[in-house]
């Protein structure tokens, strides 16, 4: 990603707030800017919330790299699978009627789904899906493929692998919210979509606020999706429609609107739901280490550090999952966030109930959950009168060990504009691998002898990378749904591995081994 040229304007939430806010706007209002440049993001919406009320929402950047658009607290950015929590909220609301019941098996409501071992269909429950522990793997075949209906993926759900029995382990994946928002529709009658706006958004005043792209690209003030060209810096790109996987990441909103949810998630659940049910969303229902990145990045960092004495300490630790809100603790604090990736774009919602404050940050740009993480934490540190560690610094240097820093980043962005190979490099590279992270086989081969051509898959995907060379067998991809992803050929006594690069570590994919060759 390269640095936006542009002017960072800024707008100021247009309605009357109802607090003032207790830190200072203005340095707020610079880190946001200092990072938006560090991390290449070029618009982002801000609301913050106080003991309850809201007390500052905020529009920066553009909206539009190519127009100078700018971002406002109205404008509506892609939420991602925050969407994940309404679709719990829905079915809190049905369970509130007595219409639904947490820990009744999900047959009852779908007499055919099933699961791969009998004993799991029997026992699987609402409360299952809710918290992602109905044991089946992460499959996102049905986000990239909009053919793809609940029905399809109900069926798919019998065949696909589990990783432990109900309520045994976490494992997250738009399958359970597909399922829950299927039993959501077959108990009301309704579509996911009427009843989320007819329930949720109207009651909560968010009457913009749009479930489908076709409704997005209806309004007028919206943020588009930007993508790295790895040669050329961001671009637009067009935004992903959803088709099943609607209930786990259909949802629109702009900052303003998402501050009113995020009043309403730290109130008492009127005027939709008891402070019970809140309570219940909220709380942890299985330890989910995976699931926090400033944790478990800091954890792969110490992992492969020489020194793990010399890495930063976790900025979050106890990473549970409720119904489909992270639990975590910061600085002593009780967190509830969420975060949210779509194509070009990423959001996140962190809540402290504790002191009834939260803050939604929003970014158009792919990927940028490193923004996320290092502005909703400093936004969470100021609401608690604290002024360190230093986010930013603690994050770059466990990322740092990991090859993921801002750093390292950009010297690859630069290797892959300037690295000119040799006549045939790449020949050995070229070949069948046996797939690590999907049951098919691995292809590699070379493109005019300047770039490699990856077709591999993981979390049941399937995809066909263009990766440019960043020297000594490391590259980048250049298309979706990977760019600016570094793969690496990895040499051992008994073959080659190849590996993707991620904030959380090394992802093997495939292997070949020498015998192969």
């Amino acid at each position: 990603m390269l640095t936006i040229v542009a002017v960072l304007v800024s707008s100021v939430v247009s309605f009357p707030l109802l607090a003032q806010p207790s830190f200072d706007t203005a340095q707020l209002d610079t880190f946001v800017k200092e990072m938006m440049s560090a991390y290449d993001v070029p618009g982002v919406g801000l609301a913050v919330v106080e003991d309850g009320e809201i007390s500052y929402v905020r529009g920066y950047g553009v909206r539009d790299v190519t127009t100078g658009a700018p971002v406002t607290p109205d404008t509506q950015f892609a939420i991602g699978s925050t969407t994940k929590s309404f679709t719990a909220l829905g079915m809190m609301l049905l369970v509130e009627e007595n219409r639904v019941d947490l820990d009744t098996p999900v047959k009852t409501y779908l007499p055919e789904f099933k699961l791969s071992d009998p004993e799991s269909t029997r026992t699987a429950t609402v409360r299952h899906l809710l918290s992602h522990t109905t044991g089946l793997v992460r499959t996102d075949a049905s986000t990239f493929d909009t053919s793809v209906t609940a029905a399809d993926v109900i069926k798919a759900a019998a065949t696909t692998p589990l990783v432990g029995k109900p309520g045994e382990v976490f494992v997250y994946s738009n399958v359970n919210t597909i399922i829950a928002g299927e039993i959501i529709e077959r108990t009301t009658g309704r579509s996911w979509e009427d009843f989320t706006r007819e329930r949720i958004l109207e009651p909560l005043g968010m009457s913009t606020a749009t479930l489908s792209v076709e409704e997005l690209k209806r309004q007028d003030n919206i943020a588009l999706p930007h993508v790295l060209d790895v040669l050329n810096g961001l671009q637009t790109a067009d935004f992903l429609n959803y088709g099943a996987d609607a209930p786990a990441g259909a949802i629109n909103a702009s900052a303003a609107e998402m501050a009113r949810y995020v009043r309403f998630q730290l109130g008492d659940g009127a005027p939709l739901v008891t402070q019970a049910s809140l309570t219940e969303m909220h709380k942890g229902q299985v330890a989910a280490p995976d699931f926090s990145l400033p944790g478990t990045s800091a954890a792969r960092a110490r992992a492969v550090a020489a020194r793990p004495e010399d890495v930063p300490p976790a900025l979050v630790t106890d990473a549970e999952y409720g119904f489909y809100w992270g639990v975590e603790r910061f600085l002593g604090e009780k967190l509830v966030q969420h975060s949210g990736n779509v194509d070009g774009l990423t959001a996140n919602v962190t809540l402290l109930p504790e002191s009834r404050s939260g803050v939604v940050v929003f970014a158009n740009a792919e990927g940028a959950n490193i923004f996320m993480e290092t502005v909703r934490l400093h936004v969470a540190q100021l609401l608690l009168g604290r002024s360190s560690p230093d986010v930013n610094a603690t994050l770059q240097a466990q990322l740092k060990v990991l090859g993921q820093d801002n750093a390292s980043r950009k010297a690859d962005l630069e290797a892959a504009r300037s690295y000119q190979p040799e006549p045939d490099e790449f020949v050995p590279l070229a070949g069948t691998y046996e797939g690590l992270a999907d049951p098919q086989p691995t292809q590699v081969s070379v493109v005019g002898g300047r770039t490699l051509m990856l077709e591999s898959g993981f979390q049941s995907i399937r995809f066909s990378a263009e990766l440019l060379p960043l020297g000594e067998n490391r590259f980048i991809a250049t298309t979706q749904p990977l760019i600016g992803y570094v793969f690496r050929f990895i040499e051992g006594a008994d073959g080659r591995t190849i590996e993707m690069e991620t904030p959380l570590g090394a992802l093997p994919l495939a292997t070949r081994r020498l015998t192969d060759r």
